[in-house]
């Protein structure tokens, strides 16, 4: 190619700020950039990366978490510093030859810079305290993989479809599937709500793509009238949205429900939203609000799961008034995006669950006494959100 120092200067040139607004063009340049790599890559290239470089680079993150380094690096933003220095903000203390073979190889991959000569510097993916995601592919996701493929053979190599007797809880501590280990072990929790928290932030928020106003109009929030029941709603950061763009909601017309060892962990909330303990499972203790909003709460559970935590809000609702808001993936037939189908595997490895197509949604929401009004799209190609009333 004659002009390739010319092409790789203009795509180096390339930043996420070019795409400040429209990110549906910064998607679509990454996949086209994703299969460039599969194009030009060798194929021993591809696979060294799958299968042996990609678990040791996961290892130094895990390795340099328990150094403390990550922590106390994005508290001085991330500065650019040498090996010794660095080695001087490890607890435990660290050989320094160790941590610079582990920053070279961290850097190799572009997780962090190499800025001279033993010198290191955190790069953008760093930004908002994003090393607490580590955690949870520590304590959940690695392990929950790595047994996936034994237990579907020891299964028969049966779509899972029981939570109790599921691939998580056939690997992990006491056999626990994966909420009860959360609510068992206060780590897990941890890991799981950090790992939630910084995901929540890359969504697009519902309130820009969802006519909320619609809620607003015809909304009777006197005599403490609820505006929306967010059930499953873990830290809260649906709901704040919702009061960024309706500041003068009154106190308490927003309700944040989830089991008592997540809604502790939901700090720093603001005043007007009002706390409550709840297990979706058992009888819905808000009735009449003007909506019931679930964001990722179904893919974690099977149709008949589904169907009954529905069920409890149903019975609660007020015909004509009333709306259920189910934010979630909407499979489709063909071409679903990577983050929807890792979404769904993930989901059958830890939950024995799944992402549901349009159709499937259908039947659900169906059984479960309602009707979907209209399917509103997230504008980013992976959410939607179904909006549904009495049928």
């Amino acid at each position: 190619m004659s002009n390739l120092e010319e092409l790789i200067t203009t795509l180096n040139g390339i930043e996420a700020g070019n795409f400040k607004e429209n990110d549906i063009d910064r998607l679509k340049l990454i996949e086209a950039a994703k299969k460039l790599l599969v194009r030009v890559e060798a194929k021993e290239e591809r696979w060294f990366d799958l299968v042996f470089s990609q678990p040791i680079v996961f290892a130094a993150l895990e390795i340099l978490l328990d150094l403390g380094l990550w922590q106390k690096w994005t508290v001085i933003d991330g500065a650019s510093k040498s090996v010794d220095e660095l080695c001087e903000l490890c607890t435990p203390k660290c050989d320094l030859n160790l941590l610079r073979r582990l920053l070279k190889l961290l850097a190799s991959v572009n997780i962090i810079a190499e800025t001279n000569e033993d010198h290191f510097a955190l790069t953008h993916m760093w930004h908002d305290d994003m090393w607490k995601w580590i955690a949870s592919r520590t304590v959940h996701w690695s392990s929950s993989a790595v047994n996936f493929p034994r237990f579907l053979a020891k299964t028969g190599y049966k779509e899972p479809h029981d939570p109790i007797n599921s691939n998580y809880a056939d690997q992990s501590p006491g056999h626990l599937h994966f909420f009860d280990r959360c609510v068992a072990e206060p780590a897990s929790q941890e890991a799981f709500s950090d790992f939630m928290k910084g995901w929540a932030t890359y969504k697009v928020p519902w309130p820009t793509f969802y006519d909320t106003d619609s809620l607003m109009n015809g909304a009777d929030l006197s005599d403490g009238g609820v505006l929306c029941v967010d059930i499953g709603g873990h830290h809260g950061i649906d709901l704040t949205r919702l009061l960024d763009k309706h500041p003068d909601l009154p106190p308490g017309s927003l309700v944040l429900e989830d089991l008592p060892e997540v809604v502790n962990g939901a700090i720093n909330l603001n005043e007007k939203i009002k706390v409550i303990p709840h297990d979706m499972f058992k009888p819905q203790p808000v009735k009449g609000s003007r909506a019931y909003y679930f964001h990722a709460v179904f893919h974690d559970w099977s149709d008949s799961a589904a169907t009954q935590i529905l069920k409890n809000t149903v019975e609660v609702m007020k015909r004509g008034y009333s709306r259920v808001l189910i934010q979630d993936m909407v499979l489709p037939v063909v071409g679903a995006t990577a983050i929807q189908s890792t979404m769904d595997v993930e989901m059958m490895s830890l939950c024995s669950a799944y992402e549901r197509t349009e159709g499937m949604w259908t039947k659900v929401i169906t059984d479960a006494g309602l009707k979907i009004i209209k399917i509103w799209q997230d504008g980013r190609g992976n959410e939607g959100l179904i909006e549904a009333e009495l049928a």
